[in-house]
């Protein structure tokens, strides 16, 4: 470790497990629960899989109680369209959140937010828990609707919370807790809604609510967490920020100099709304790269990708049955890879893993989709497929996913940074909102090529950080902003 270095604590790390136990494990869990495949036949709704055992008593208990509630049979379209609505809620909740995620962080700070979030998640929870109970779908829908505002909340966030609590030289490593929470929270959704777990007929809405269990885990010891340094001194407490980086450091020289480094970037800028940050030409790369990294993320394919991962197994000659636990153990994949993101981040610069990570996906993206044609004609190609898969999963976590989550936290002061990591936020909404549209109309279109558009995404990622993106890694931000400040005519170094 190099010298002024102080590296991992454990108080620190307690931290970081906890806010991603209670506040980014239920986000996965809410997206897996709803896309873990069965056996029965495909329905159109975000994400477009087929109807896990979860949905498929949804499906029918929504059918059933507009007959008992309303006298409404609704017919097989009319039905698809409602649980398409159900599902799509979670994401226009996490929109709406995104929009909202500024002035709520400024003015309840980085854990009052955090705190907000989990019981927000857990009325989330008890809405989709009581919903059968009550024969209600507002109930459902009302829980998801929550749930995707909380959700949004915890994307602008965590990542800030935690690179604010860490160590400079650490905020690559703390800074990719989101994406490990999310697809841990992917894989145990995965698993509360097989059929002999909770997605069976009686048990499916504790399948829906399960999340809950993680928030309330996280919730009692995030009240004993420190706030933010940085946010206590915009709200002119220097004493308590003092006493939570002494909580947090040990080392009080180390502390006194990071307050007084605090301290200048708050009394040269404070907090910008924003509308301010908008407007600012300084902030019009950053803003610009932190959005684009969302957008690019969410647009590289990585949810659709399952929608033919059975498909894949299938076809290479395993059962139903094996084809889905092959499929659970790619999910598994996923989250293990994106367990390793705070090595990689620890020792690799970030613009080389992001370009490593955006060309690597778009090319074994292009060799899914011509795989997945050809195997029309040749069943050998699905071995092939299966390859395409796994490293399309690699090397998607070696930057794609974990780093926009953080990148905001390296590229933007503290003045700037709820504001542009809110917007990061938004564009990563409104690309899952675009993909869940314009898949299924690919798909139905042209078929498994329906990929290539993900892998231009891809392409564009890799260029953008070629073209703009600084090197953050083992810099201060106050030495990263000065080369991003003359928007697309800065030159990167």
């Amino acid at each position: 470790m190099a010298e002024g270095e102080q590296g991992w604590t454990l108080f620190l790390m307690l931290i970081c497990i906890c806010v991603t136990l209670g506040n980014v494990i239920p986000i996965g869990y809410a997206f897996g629960v709803v896309n873990a495949p069965s056996e029965v036949g495909p329905v159109i709704y975000p994400l477009t899989q087929p109807l896990n055992s979860a949905l498929q008593f949804i499906n029918a208990w929504v059918r059933e109680s507009g007959k008992s509630r309303y006298s409404v049979s609704f017919s097989d379209t009319q039905l698809t369209l409602m649980l398409s609505v159900i599902v799509s809620l979670f994401l226009i909740g996490g929109l709406i959140g995104s929009l909202c995620a500024t002035p709520i962080n400024s003015r309840l700070g980085r854990r009052g937010c955090l705190l907000l979030t989990s019981l927000l998640m857990i009325v989330a929870a008890l809405c989709q828990l009581f919903c059968k109970s009550l024969n209600s779908i507002e109930l459902l829908m009302l829980g998801r609707l929550i749930g995707g505002f909380a959700a949004a909340l915890v994307y602008a966030v965590q990542p800030m919370f935690l690179v604010e609590l860490a160590p400079a030289e650490l905020s690559g490593s703390v800074g990719v807790f989101t994406c490990i929470g999310i697809t841990g929270g992917i894989v145990v959704g995965q698993i509360f809604s097989f059929d002999f777990v909770f997605g069976n007929e009686q048990q499916w809405p504790l399948a829906l609510a399960g999340g809950g269990i993680f928030v309330i885990m996280g919730l009692v010891p995030l009240v004993f967490f420190p706030e933010s340094p940085r946010h206590l001194i915009h709200k002119d407490q220097p004493e308590a920020a003092k006493k939570a980086l002494m909580r947090l450091r040990g080392d009080e020289a180390r502390v006194n100099a990071e307050i007084a480094e605090i301290e200048v970037a708050e009394k040269n800028e404070g907090s910008l709304t924003m509308k301010q940050v908008l407007s600012d030409k300084r902030y019009t790369l950053p803003v610009f790269l932190i959005s684009s990294y969302h957008f690019v993320q969410q647009m590289s394919g990585i949810n659709a990708i399952w929608f033919y991962s059975v498909g894949i197994f299938s076809s290479a000659g395993f059962s139903m049955e094996v084809a889905t636990w092959l499929n659970f153990m790619e999910g598994t994949l996923n989250f293990v890879l994106a367990v390793l993101a705070p090595v990689l981040m620890a020792y690799f610069n970030r613009r080389l893993l992001m370009m490593l990570s955006c060309i690597g996906s778009a090319l074994f993206l292009t060799l899914l989709a011509v795989g997945l044609k050809l195997m029309d004609y040749q069943q050998e190609f699905s071995y092939a497929c299966i390859v395409f898969l796994s490293l399309y999963i690699k090397f998607f976590n070696l930057a794609l996913g974990p780093m926009p989550y953080f990148i905001g936290a390296e590229l933007c002061e503290s003045s700037s940074r709820p504001a542009a990591m809110a917007l990061g936020s938004l564009f990563n909404w409104i690309a899952n909102i675009i993909l869940s549209m314009c898949f299924p109309i690919l798909n139905s279109a042209i078929g498994p090529l329906s990929f290539l558009p993900s892998s231009v995404f891809c392409v564009c990622g890799f260029l953008i950080t070629c073209r703009y993106l600084p090197e953050t890694r083992k810099r201060e931000i106050k030495d990263v902003a000065p080369l991003i400040e003359n928007g697309f005519r800065s030159k990167v170094k």
